[in-house]
């Protein structure tokens, strides 16, 4: 494979990844915490909501510590599944090569 087409392929990757990374913005991914918290984040880890069930204020009425422990994992659940969606994007999308973009987002 000649240079200028290889340019000419990066070129088309780094495209599809921009593509990517804009479609991710609109996805929704929902992280929870036995099943107390729920946290929604985009495609990219952002967290857009944070829904707390009445139970869980009542279970944790004199534990605050512990529903500040539910919230974490319920974010950290979010954000997890959100870098796998974006892993499974560039994957999809681009082989090979989006697996190394995908890393990089």
């Amino acid at each position: 494979m000649n240079l200028q087409k290889l340019l000419k392929e990066a070129q088309k990757a780094q495209k599809k990844a921009a593509e990517i990374q804009e479609k991710l913005e609109g996805m929704v991914v929902t992280g929870s915490a036995q099943g107390l918290i729920e946290v929604d984040a985009n495609g990219h880890g952002r967290i857009l909501r944070v829904r707390v069930k009445p139970e869980a204020l009542k279970a944790f009425a004199e534990d605050p510590e512990g529903l500040e422990d539910l919230l974490l994992v319920a974010i950290q659940d979010a954000q997890k599944k959100a870098h796998e969606l974006s892993e499974k994007e560039m994957a999809r999308e681009l082989g090979g090569v989006g697996q190394a973009l995908g890393k990089l987002f």
